[in-house]
């Protein structure tokens, strides 16, 4: 009996951790809860938009984009900025992937002091400072 609690209680911790390492990712996968988490967390420039960027990344080559939500600021006395691209489906988020990293790339030389982060997950790609993801989960 004390073997079997004590595997229930270690299977138990096991998918706990399994279940806290998930969250650790990038920001909400809900472009209406990204962009209230980020104005809660300082970010206070945050917007989101379903019609005009979305249309003009169309235009540079990046299509099927549903909305944008991004933001700048300051946390803790830094700057953050953080873009967040939520595609339609993953295929068109894994077209638009190099894109998409090139345009990130531009953007990060305007932000050489901070901490720079550029990743697809699922249907969704963002990028900015670390400070910034973080305050959009």
């Amino acid at each position: 009996m004390k073997k079997t609690i004590r595997l229930i209680a270690v299977a138990m911790v096991a998918v706990m951790l399994c279940l806290s390492l998930a969250s650790c990712g990038g920001p909400n996968a809900d472009p209406d809860k990204a962009l209230e988490a980020l104005n809660d967390n300082g970010v206070k420039w945050a917007v989101k938009d379903d019609t005009v960027t979305p249309g003009l990344l169309a235009i540079a080559g990046i299509k099927d984009v549903d909305c944008v939500v991004s933001g700048t600021g300051e946390i803790e006395d830094e700057g953050a900025h953080i873009t967040i691209l939520y595609f339609e489906d993953k295929e068109a988020a894994d077209t638009a992937w190099d894109k998409v990293q090139e345009k990130a790339e531009d953007e990060k030389k305007d932000n050489e002091d901070s901490e720079w982060v550029c990743k697809k997950s699922g249907k969704m790609i963002y990028y900015g400072t670390k400070n910034a993801i973080k305050a959009a989960k």
